[in-house]
């Protein structure tokens, strides 16, 4: 099945911007679908900066290994890429 592109930007920005969702259910949030994990770290890669994806870390919004992963994908065109 096809992951719509309005629920990846979506899922992203719940995670890493607002905090009012997490990749895998816990901490009183269900969780996105598995499907959408690799979608939304693709996403969350190519459009947050270090610094945002920094802060979804402090706060617990991300987990170290989903941090990791997300660094992972990020490209020199990408913002504040490493």
């Amino acid at each position: 099945m096809v992951n719509l592109s309005f629920l990846v930007s979506t899922y992203s920005r719940n995670i890493i911007i607002f905090g009012n969702e997490r990749f895998k259910a816990g901490d009183g949030f269900k969780g996105i679908p598995e499907s959408y994990c690799q979608d939304v770290s693709c996403y969350a890669a190519k459009n947050y900066s270090l610094a945002e994806l920094d802060n979804a870390l402090e706060r617990g919004w991300i987990n170290q290994q989903e941090y990791e992963n997300i660094i992972s994908l990020k490209t020199e065109i990408d913002p504040a890429s490493v």
